[in-house]
């Protein structure tokens, strides 16, 4: 789904203690702070960058405000008919990735947003479902189009049933532990279903250029394009294959994509150096042999 990006000015206190990878168990390195302070702390193994996590409370309060959903061609009632043009064309090529690398008809879309995705797959003959931590968007969108979302965590939801697809759409960048998200995901999968993995790319050709002018401060407001606060982690393909090697799942496609609004001939030689701007990867669940 469309990235919708808040900055937040939150206290840094000395208390809180210096972390290790959540995957190499390495002590991280710190890297720098945002133009708020935010601390960004780097593990050079499994390259990506981290900042200490919101607050449950905190947490909520961004989640929660309907006006989050506002912006980048959404609006806050989901008129569909209304939403920019760009967003329907990128939430089709999701779909189109999805029919491309990957079987099964029921989808699970965590943190589904304005919902849009579910909409448009069920229109292409999934059975869909969807998460989102806000409370806004559970109530809305069951009511609005009749599709179901649960309120919450995936670690926290009890579902009734298994899924072939479940998709994270810029949505992994924003948990609190990234590997136990993806397990849980893997626990409500089908044997041989997959998970497609959407994340900003920390290595794309704009993010290295911005990186360099924040480090030697040149840039007004150093690394908010990382956009600290809202983003918890900002990942690699290699560390997400990492991630799905630690959650015993299948790597079964990685690449990088400009979004669908600014792809063009162009820019294809990013994607051919992975350089482009988002991170797209599919885990399967497959099962060991007995």
């Amino acid at each position: 789904m469309p990235v919708i990006v808040q900055t937040l000015r939150l206290p840094m206190t000395s208390s809180i203690p210096e972390p290790d990878c959540f995957l190499c168990k390495r002590s991280l390195r710190l890297a720098g702070a945002d133009f708020t302070g935010k601390k960004i702390y780097k593990c050079d193994v499994c390259n990506y960058v981290m900042t200490p996590a919101l607050t449950n409370d905190e947490a909520s309060e961004l989640y929660d405000n309907p006006e989050y959903f506002d912006g980048w061609g959404c609006n806050l009632e989901f008129d569909y008919d209304h939403f920019d043009p760009s967003v329907h064309r990128q939430v089709n090529e999701y779909l189109d990735f999805l029919k491309a690398h990957t079987k099964g008809k029921s989808l699970l879309d965590v943190g589904t947003g304005s919902g849009l995705l579910l909409r448009l797959a069920r229109e292409r003959g999934y059975q869909v479902e969807g998460t989102d931590l806000s409370k806004h968007v559970s109530e809305t969108l069951p009511a609005k189009v009749g599709i179901p979302v649960h309120q919450g965590a995936i670690e926290d939801i009890a579902f009734e049933h298994k899924y072939d697809i479940i998709t994270m759409l810029h949505v992994l960048e924003h948990t609190t532990d990234p590997l136990s998200t993806i397990k849980r995901a893997k626990e409500i999968l089908n044997d041989r279903g997959f998970i497609v993995v959407v994340v900003p790319n920390y290595l794309s050709l704009d993010t290295r250029l911005k990186n360099v002018l924040s480090q030697f401060k040149l840039k007004s407001r150093p690394y908010k394009h990382l956009a600290l606060g809202h983003h918890n982690f900002v990942f690699s393909l290699k560390s997400l294959e990492i991630l799905g090697q630690r959650a015993s799942l299948r790597i079964v496609h990685g690449e990088t994509r400009q979004p669908a609004w600014r792809a063009g001939s162009s820019h294809q030689l990013l994607q051919h150096y992975q350089l482009a701007t988002w991170c797209w990867i599919v885990y399967q669940n497959v099962s060991e042999p007995q």
